[in-house]
Parts: structure tokens; C-alpha cells; sequence
């Protein structure tokens, strides 16, 4: 798989460039507005509240009041009376952007220059915040905040993330009192892999359960807590929603009101969109529409079968947006009911723009295998075609509806154009007085939130916190913009770098470069575009102007020097096999124990090996599961049904390969097992055991690595994810189950 399509799927120093350029003229009432353009303090009884919420993948122009067909009321509301931003920047890929956002700093200074999968022995690409970056947490707790964490983490290294620990790198540990939610990316909606504060948790699951609603729900718990104990104190709520990235699940119900919705095609709703936004204005009048992207066909050239399963693609992405803006609609309700909502600063943002698709043309069932493994066939996506959007598929929309998300721009998340890096934000403070529906242009980052939030409630930012001298803050306040929204930005200067892609913006100039993986860097061709005047980042101003490009990339090397962005590293497949726990010879796994990360469950792909579970069995008719790994998409389980041992192993939702005893297994201790020898890179025999002497035996013709985020190992019982669906949760070992032993033949 080319890097592109693998990382779409699963990543201030002021300076003189040339003769200065004059800005687009200003009228009067501009330069008054300039010339007052100070913060004005508001004085409350005791600081706001705050809530950030993040949106995971949704582009530009995929919410309502940015142009978009979906009924986001409830974010749309907040944008009616607060103030929307147009011109607001992201690092183009999750971890490094969340960085940014709760520490004000830019991701490589603080050690997250991508995503822990592909982190590395570097100081600018660790995959965890380093300790002297003090985040919004750690910043606020001295001010007497109440700090809460709901949804998605992934800021801690890969060997940390199970439940020993340690835990410096998780949420408690980086200021937040208490946490509920998930560390890697891409979550199962219907079955997540939880946590709550440093203990796996495992949420009660009706036929009505949805991660989003279950984060929503948990927020309401924790600011009950909140105003139960101490109501005199404000309270932080980082509600991080793992909605809108892939995989795409939303109701059943959601997605049957969207039927037919978008059977007109990308191309026609991207012009929708467009005309739409002039309309608003939620870009300048002169801006046009970027031209579909080399990877995106026409939609009149797509076949009707294309055409069927790319529309359900977005039919499910549209219902997935509009549950998660239903979910925050139910906060913001809550917070009204409580007299809560007029004095919290209440933000909505996405972490990067639309994910473009996996170079899909009709979208994807499951993404892990396609990722990892095999590309699915027409003939599968049709007749699975009603399953996307259930938890019978991991599924992801077409490239062609992720340009649409990102409109008017071109390109997606992960690049350092506009679709990859500007990102809507929404700003909310009824009793603050900020905003009457406006939308604001001037240029801002994500690295520019914390100290707008510190001017907001009368904080500096200290130096120190707990004793220790911490980095300096380097983003810029946009507090200034509330009101003076017509004065000129304030920001200088912004680099970007994602996986070898590279962008530096300056006083509306920009120049980009697109780099493919395994090229010499100093090969890679930049572009300029004055995106001030080209909001779509249409015309490349290079060929007419190069020694200002020659200067905007110098200056991109000198923030990438102060930063440890350098030396840069494009080879994710590597960097992922390199950061991933090494194997061992030997596992032991124990009743009721803990779960244990996928990446840390020993590898019966790559390597033969032996199981062994030691038992004691009361009676004959002996039930539950002994040792499980994966869910209903990708991986295996060993459990007793009805005194029959049974091992299933899932190679997809719809190809399953089962082993069963002869006959039941008798009463008394016995050692329950399996024997893998490999046949292939990736097949394998299997032979059943039952104290060594072997009972049945299977091959298993197609074989691959458990990847996905909540396929952690359990013993003993399955309270997480289904796996073979043969029985019902949480199916716990009803004998006496000692220990497991895994041996692999390294």
C-alpha cells in the first residue's frame, strides 16, 4: 500500500521573507476597528467554564452553518449566537493537532510531530507529550477547575497503554481528575475499547448503545459530580468524540432517513455546498471551487453499481455527523437545565480535515483489510451492501465525499493544503459577550486556543507549574478578534509538516509541497499560493515568484530546526513494525485479568505455537470462554460450549473457520489446547488438543494480524467486542480456569 493511502486511512518567530507586500485595502471603520482591537476583560463571580469539543476527520465544509446539507442544529446554534472562524489551521493529522490544542505549542516542540503508531526514538516525534509542556489541564487545576476528559486520548506511547501501565502519558496523568474514553484511533462505536481513568472499562451495552452517546452520557455524569461537590468552582470539559473517523457506524434509523440522499453524486453536492457557502459567506466572494482531486473520478463515469455503494457510503457519514451534533445538542441542553451553558466557553472544532477514502472510488467495508491485507471485490461491497454502517462492517466513505467534506478545497487529511489543515471552529460565551453570528478571517492555529482561553479567564500562562519550568507557550491569543472582528490577525508565522508533506504560512502567503514517499526531500517540488486572495489554493504563484518561495522554505527550515521537526521520516510501514512490542517466547494470561492492547497479544499470524489452558472441570456440560482476541472482523477465540471445546477463527465478518471437539470434554483437570504450525506466510494448521493428545485438526488457508484498536486480549470471559457471535456476553468461564500459556516458536 503506497504511504498516501496509509496514512489517509488509519497522522512563533516573526521574519522578514522580502519587500514587504501591502494588504488588500481597508476601509476606515477597518483601521478603527484595528486600532482597537484589545481584548476588553470581562469580570465574572468566578471563571467560566469550559468545554472543548473535537470532531474527529469532518472537513471544512461538512457542518451546516459552513455550507453543508446536514442538520447540525445543535453546533449551528452555538455558530447563530457565538462566532464562527474561516481561517482557522490544524496540523492535518489527530494526535499531532490535540497536542497542539492542549498545550499551545506545536506538535514536534512538544513531542508529537505524529501519531504514537509511527513514533520513534526522536524528540519531536515520541507520540506522547513530553513533561515540560504543561497542557490546559495542568494550566487550570491551579485555578481551581475541576478537570474532565471524555472520548479519545491518543497522546501516550504504544507500551503504555495497558493496564499496568504506566500511566504518566494517560489523561490523569497529565492533569485531568478523571477520564473516561479510549487511547488509539479509529474506535468500534458499537463495541470501544474503554478506560476509565487507568482501569479497563466496559460500558453496559443495550440495543440502543453508540460511543458517542455513551461519551455525552458519561460528560453529564461528570459535571453532575461536579456541581454536586463543589458548584462554586468552574469546570475544563475536553470532550474528545471519536465521530466522524472511519469506522462509520451510526443507528440504523439515522441512516434509513438519509436513503437516496445523495444520489446525485459528489460532484453535484460539492457545487451544492459551494453555492451555499457563498451565500453565507463563510469565505470571500472571489473564492472558487478547487477542481476534483487526480484521485476522484467523475461521478457520471462511475458504473450504477459505484454509484449505489458510494452514495450509502455518505448516506452513513452524513448519519454519523448528525448523531454526534444530536449527542452535543443533549450537553448543551444539560448545561441549560443546570444554568450552566451562559457562562461556559463553549468551542467546537475538527482535529483535520475529511480523511480522503483510502483512494476508494465506492468505499470500503472494512478498512483493516484493505489496509493490511486485501483489497475487497465489487461483488463482496454488493452483497454486504446493507451492512455498512452496522457492527458488521468497519467502513469507510469514498474520496470522492471526502473532497465534498473538505469544499471548496482540495486534498484531504494528512496533507498540508487547505483540506488537510483548515478546519472548522466555532466559539461560544453567552455572559462573554463574544459574537452575533459573525465569521471571523483572520488567521489563526490550533496552537492559538490555550492562550485565547488563558485571556479569556484572566490567566497568564506560568511558567511553572509543580515546580517545574515548562515551555514557553507559542501560540498567539485570538481573544483580540471577539471584538475587533474586522482587525488584521495577529499571527506571524506557521509551519506545517505531516509524514514529509510541508507547508509555511506568512502574511497570507503559503508555500506547500507534496511529498511522496522514499524521494529525496531536497527534490520536492513547493508551491506558493497568497491564500489571503486564493482561498482554495488554486493558482500556484511559484514560476512568478521565486525569491519569495526561496525565502517562505528557508524560513520553513529555520522553525523546523527550532522545533525537531528535522530530520523527517516517511517510511510509516517501518516506523509501525519498528514501535510495535516485540514478541515473546511465552505468555501467561489469568481469569479475569486485565485486558491486554492488541499490539502487545502474542502473534499467531507470524509465528507457530502452542496453547495451552489449564482447567478444572466440575461436570460435563462446562460453558464459557477461555481465552479471546479480536472481534467480528478480524480474530480468534477459544471457548467451551455445552462441554465441547471451540476455537473460531475470523478472517472477515462473513469468513469464519471453526474447530470443535468430538466429543465433550470429561470431568476432572485437563489442559485445554491448540498447536498452530505454519504453512505459509499466511496459513497455518491447527490441531485441537485436550492434555496434548490432538482430538481435531483444520486449515486455515487465509490468515492475517489482529490489528484493530478494541481487539485487546481477554481470559476467562468476553465483556468486550463479539467475536464468532456464538454466544452471548459476557460468557464467562463457568468451571475453574487457572491460567493460559501461550508459546509461540520464535
Amino acid at each position: 500500500m503506497k504511504r498516501r493511502q496509509f496514512l489517509q486511512l488509519s497522522a512563533a518567530v516573526t521574519a522578514t521573507i522580502t519587500a514587504p507586500v501591502p494588504r488588500a485595502a481597508r476601509s476606515a471603520d477597518d483601521d478603527s476597528a484595528a486600532l482597537s482591537s484589545a481584548w476588553r476583560p470581562r469580570q465574572g463571580i468566578r471563571k467560566p467554564n469550559i468545554v472543548i469539543a473535537v470532531l474527529d476527520d469532518v472537513g471544512f465544509g461538512d457542518l451546516g452553518c459552513y455550507g453543508a446539507e446536514h442538520q447540525t442544529n445543535a453546533i449551528d446554534s452555538l455558530a447563530k449566537t457565538g462566532i464562527r472562524f474561516n481561517n482557522f489551521h490544524v496540523t492535518a493529522l489527530c494526535a499531532p493537532t490535540r497536542a497542539c490544542l492542549l498545550t499551545g505549542r506545536n506538535a514536534h516542540a512538544v513531542g508529537v510531530g505524529n501519531i504514537a503508531e509511527w513514533g520513534r526514538d526522536h524528540p519531536g516525534y515520541h507520540g506522547w507529550i513530553r513533561n515540560d509542556a504543561a497542557t490546559l489541564a495542568e494550566y487550570l487545576r491551579p485555578e481551581a477547575y475541576t478537570t474532565l476528559a471524555t472520548g479519545k486520548w491518543h497522546l501516550s506511547a504504544i507500551h503504555d497503554q495497558n493496564g499496568s501501565g504506566p500511566y504518566d502519558h494517560w489523561p490523569v496523568g497529565r492533569g485531568f481528575d478523571r477520564w473516561y474514553g479510549f487511547h488509539g484511533n479509529a474506535m468500534d462505536h458499537w463495541h470501544p475499547e474503554m478506560f476509565e481513568n487507568t482501569v479497563a472499562a466496559y460500558p453496559k451495552k443495550d440495543a440502543d448503545y453508540h460511543l458517542s452517546t455513551d461519551l455525552v452520557d458519561r460528560s453529564i455524569d461528570y459535571i453532575e459530580d461536579h456541581l454536586a461537590a463543589t458548584p462554586e468552582n468552574p469546570f475544563f470539559l475536553y470532550l474528545a468524540f471519536g465521530a466522524c473517523h472511519f469506522p462509520l457506524h451510526a443507528p440504523a434509523d439515522d441512516i434509513r432517513r438519509h436513503r437516496g440522499r445523495y444520489d446525485a453524486g459528489w460532484d453535484e453536492i460539492r457545487r451544492q455546498r459551494f453555492k451555499r457557502q457563498q451565500q453565507i459567506g463563510i469565505f470571500p466572494a472571489d473564492t472558487k471551487l478547487a477542481p476534483r482531486n487526480p484521485n476522484v473520478p467523475a461521478w457520471s463515469d462511475l458504473s450504477d453499481e459505484q454509484r449505489k455503494l458510494a452514495a450509502r457510503g455518505q448516506e452513513v457519514y452524513a448519519a454519523f455527523l448528525e448523531h454526534t451534533d444530536h449527542q452535543l445538542a443533549r450537553l448543551i441542553e444539560f448545561l441549560k437545565s443546570e444554568d450552566q451553558f451562559h457562562d461556559t466557553i463553549l468551542i467546537v472544532m475538527s482535529d483535520n480535515g475529511a480523511a480522503g477514502g483510502g483512494g476508494s472510488v465506492e468505499g470500503i467495508l472494512d478498512v483493516r483489510r484493505v489496509a493490511y491485507y486485501e483489497k475487497e471485490t465489487l461483488a463482496e461491497l454488493v452483497e454486504h451492501f446493507n451492512a455498512l454502517g452496522s457492527d458488521d462492517s468497519y467502513g469507510m466513505y469514498s474520496s470522492g465525499w471526502a473532497q465534498a467534506g473538505n469544499t471548496p478545497l482540495k486534498w484531504y487529511k494528512a496533507d498540508t493544503y487547505g483540506g488537510g489543515t483548515r478546519a472548522p471552529l466555532i466559539v461560544s460565551w453567552p455572559n462573554g459577550e463574544i459574537g452575533s453570528g459573525q465569521i471571523n478571517s483572520q488567521y489563526h492555529h490550533v496552537i492559538d486556543i490555550a492562550p485565547s482561553l488563558f485571556e479569556m479567564i484572566n490567566k497568564p500562562a506560568t511558567d511553572t507549574i509543580k515546580n517545574q519550568t515548562v515551555l514557553p507557550i507559542q501560540g498567539t491569543s485570538f481573544a483580540y478578534s471577539f471584538d475587533s472582528p474586522n482587525a488584521p490577525t495577529n499571527k506571524k508565522v506557521q509551519y506545517f509538516e505531516t509524514a514529509g508533506d510541508r507547508a509555511i504560512w506568512m502574511d497570507g502567503w503559503k508555500a506547500v509541497t507534496k511529498h511522496v514517499a522514499g524521494d529525496e526531500y531536497d527534490n520536492d517540488v513547493w508551491e506558493l499560493y497568497q491564500t489571503d486572495r486564493d482561498f482554495s489554493e488554486i493558482d500556484n504563484l511559484a514560476a512568478g515568484n521565486p525569491e519569495r518561495l526561496s525565502n517562505l522554505v528557508e524560513l520553513w527550515h529555520r522553525e523546523a530546526r527550532r522545533d525537531n521537526v528535522l530530520p523527517m521520516e516517511d517510511d510509516l510501514l517501518r516506523l509501525y513494525e519498528e514501535v510495535v512490542p516485540k514478541p515473546r517466547p511465552r505468555y501467561t494470561f489469568y481469569p479475569g485479568m486485565a485486558r491486554l492492547d492488541r499490539l502487545s497479544a502474542p502473534d499467531i499470524h507470524t509465528y507457530g505455537g502452542k496453547l495451552s489452558a489449564n482447567v478444572v472441570l466440575h461436570n460435563k456440560r462446562a460453558q464459557g470462554v477461555i481465552l479471546a482476541s479480536g472481534d467480528s472482523g478480524a480474530g480468534y477465540e477459544m471457548f467451551m460450549q455445552d462441554g465441547y471445546l471451540v476455537f473460531v477463527y475470523v478472517y472477515t465478518r462473513f469468513e469464519r473457520y471453526t474447530l470443535r471437539s468430538p466429543k465433550r470434554v470429561a470431568s476432572g483437570q485437563s489442559v485445554l489446547g491448540l498447536a498452530f504450525i505454519k504453512t505459509g506466510d499466511n496459513s497455518a494448521d491447527v490441531s485441537m488438543l485436550i492434555n496434548d493428545a490432538p482430538v481435531a485438526s483444520m486449515q486455515l488457508p487465509k490468515m492475517w494480524q489482529v490489528f484493530a484498536p478494541n481487539s485487546g486480549i481477554r481470559c476467562g470471559e468476553n465483556r468486550h467486542a463479539p467475536i464468532s457471535r456464538a454466544y452471548d456476553a459476557p460468557f464467562v468461564f463457568d468451571q475453574k480456569l487457572l491460567r493460559v500459556i501461550v508459546e509461540l516458536d520464535l
